[in-house]
């Protein structure tokens, strides 16, 4: 015991590190539930000391601990608990299977990883990552090593994996070594190399947004670490181009202002209007996901400093800004809906004022320049087509009805995510505000077991690694629309096929979108499962569920329905359902109704020849008066383009 002490006064004296080779890595759990992987450091009276991997340590009463874990804590410093490791050098620590046999892959430890790019940065790095996934899939298919490993060093091996595998594709690609020392200096920091790692999409350019995130580490060693986030967002948005008719359709490309700058030069740029202290937001203190709403722009910096000097808005009270563009009503009415002035700066959309896009535009670009994370929503309502911004108020919660019309019915609004430049609902912004909000501790181990199976697409442990990670993170959005498609490639059992959507509705029942989703795969099932009466049960229910509020999702089932009908020629059958939905959605729908049901369903009858049933179609809305097809009226001057075709 004196021996003991005295180990323990020298743990203090030294920080505790040395007993940080002798007792192994576990999951240690609190009296509430909460777990952890580290290892034993000391104790001290009634205080206990643990080291995670990163070497972060943390001191707490070992009274917090479960039962088992403090019988544990007694036993290790009593000596009567000793693994085989404790007697290997720190930085050569091999786990044993029971029996003694030693596994090939040391545990990890950050003193492991300074070894391994030591014995390895002049290494064949696409021998060496194939030798180490060997490794981690040889762990992962034996019962008792994964059960050894998972929990403790197997998914830090794995991100090890990932970053020397995207270089050595990069480096085939490109023949380009010249980032070669800065991605070394990299992977040796792992939390500041897991932050990019878990901003990767599977549909990214990854080997472009690597470029990316290691000329900004290059350019910028002194932010990187701080401002990983938003090194990340740069390279996540501007690993693909942008889209062609960027900012938007209804402007000249001659006349946006854009600057070619690279995404180094914006981050140090965006760095330095924040030491400045000319933004709203600290971008250090905002996830990616957040910030990719910042960086998603092209304007160069004398556009943005403009708005920094000359826009007084700040983020409290920033919903106002739309307002304060003035509308171009005569625009309007002249139906000229495309920029007419000239040079599309914000200065002249402020000093000319502008319809809806322009100031939902010059909203969007102002809150960028502020570091505020905003986009751009467009929609139907009773009156056509609108556009609106939003803005994230404060952090994890976004306002996105900013210039919303409260006198038209909107049931949706469309944004594009600048990460993949695809559509994004208000309704999908919120439950990703609330997936990356709850993506922190057991859940974040979802992001892992996600990217395992993504890096393992045909290995038979696939679906198992996408379920683990939806189990721990129940509305991880991604994990479930990969699983889908796995289900419908692989699953012959209906059975089975019926069960997995009956899961996903209980995922996704308050996110719209994805719940409709849900009930259209699940009535295909049952049609296949030859109960016809059950399917259309289900499709029933999306129309009822939602004509008061996303009335858009239902009008776009029902046309699906009288499309159908359509192609096997039932025109009677299709005019009932078509005249029915317009009673059901006349008050409500307005441009959904016109864009979604209507033109669709007479140009059809049109092509088929059925010229008098498109014309009783046009006949019957203007006798109930449905759509607002009044002088200066969007949807009436389209009504009258469709006229036009059927004539």
């Amino acid at each position: 015991m004196k021996k003991l002490f005295l180990s323990v006064v020298i743990a203090f004296i030294f920080g505790f590190k040395c007993f940080s080779a002798e007792f192994p890595f576990r999951t240690w759990t609190s009296t509430t539930g909460v777990r952890i992987q580290a290892r034993l450091i000391s104790k001290s009276g009634d205080k206990l000391t643990i080291e995670r991997n990163d070497s972060k340590q943390f001191v707490f009463p070992l009274a917090m601990l479960s039962g088992q874990d403090q019988a544990y804590v007694k036993n290790a410093l009593n000596g009567q608990y000793k693994e085989s490791v404790s007697r290997a050098p720190v930085g050569s620590v091999r786990p044993q299977r029971p029996g003694g046999t030693t596994l090939s892959l040391a545990i990890w430890s950050p003193s492991e990883m300074d070894k391994w790019w030591s014995m390895n940065k002049e290494g064949d790095l696409d021998k060496l990552a194939n030798e180490l996934m060997s490794n981690l899939r040889s762990i992962w298919t034996k019962k008792e090593d994964r059960s050894m490993r998972e929990g403790r060093d197997f998914f830090s091996w794995f991100d090890h994996w990932r970053w020397i595998n995207l270089y050595s594709r990069f480096y085939s690609k490109t023949g380009n070594d010249s980032f070669e020392s800065v991605f070394v200096e990299v992977g040796k920091k792992t939390t500041l190399q897991k932050v990019f790692l878990k901003a990767l999409h599977h549909e990214d350019n990854d080997i472009q947004a690597l470029k990316i995130f290691l000329s900004i580490a290059r350019d910028h060693p002194q932010s990187i670490e701080k401002y990983a986030a938003l090194a990340s967002a740069y390279a996540v948005v501007f690993d693909q181009p942008f889209p062609r008719d960027w900012p938007h359709h209804q402007v000249s490309n001659k006349d946006v202002p854009i600057d070619p700058s690279l995404p180094s030069q914006r981050f140090g740029e965006l760095v330095k209007a924040h030491l400045a202290r000319k933004l709203e937001y600290d971008p250090s203190q905002l996830s990616v996901t957040e910030l990719k709403f910042v960086v998603d722009h092209r304007l160069p910096s004398s556009e943005l400093e403009w708005v920094r000097n000359s826009v007084k808005f700040r983020r409290s009270s920033f919903g106002k800004i739309f307002a304060s563009i003035q509308y171009d009503r005569p625009r309007l009415e002249g139906a000229l809906f495309r920029w007419p002035y000239g040079s599309y700066s914000l200065s002249a959309i402020q000093e000319k004022g502008g319809i809806c896009v322009d100031q939902a535009y010059f909203s969007s670009m102002a809150g960028k320049a502020k570091g505020i994370p905003t986009l751009t929503f467009v929609g139907q309502g009773s009156g056509g087509g609108h556009a609106w911004f939003g803005f994230l108020k404060n952090p994890g919660r976004w306002e996105t009805d900013c210039g919303r019309y409260e006198n038209q019915n909107y049931p949706v609004g469309n944004a594009i995510d600048p990460q993949s430049w695809k559509l994004i609902t208000d309704d999908e912004l919120g439950a990703l505000a609330r997936g990356e909000k709850n993506l922190s501790g057991f859940r974040g181990k979802a992001v892992d077991y996600f990217a395992w199976a993504m890096a393992n697409p045909t290995a038979v442990f696939f679906r198992e690694s996408l379920q683990r990670a939806r189990t721990l993170h129940p509305a991880f959005t991604e994990v479930w629309k990969e699983e889908a498609s796995w289900v419908e490639r692989n699953l012959s059992d209906l059975r089975e096929k019926r069960n997995f959507w009956d899961a996903w509705l209980k995922a996704f029942s308050n996110t719209v979108d994805l719940k409709i989703e849900g009930q259209k795969k699940l009535a295909d099932v049952y049609d296949e499962m030859g109960n016809p009466r059950q399917a259309d049960r289900i499709r029933s229910l999306i129309l009822k569920q939602n004509r008061s509020g996303r009335f858009d999702l239902a009008i776009k089932e029902g046309a699906e329905q009288i499309m159908k009908k359509l192609e096997k020629k039932l025109w009677s059958d299709a005019e009932k359902l078509f005249e029915r939905m317009v009673k059901d959605f006349e008050k409500t729908a307005g441009g959904e109704l016109y864009y979604g049901l209507v033109r669709p369903y007479v140009e059809t009858l049109a092509r088929s020849g059925q010229k008098e049933q498109a014309r009783d179609a046009i006949d019957f809305l203007e006798k109930r008066n449905v759509l607002d097809l009044g002088p200066g009226s969007i949807i009436g001057l389209e009504m009258q383009k469709l006229l036009q075709k059927i004539n």
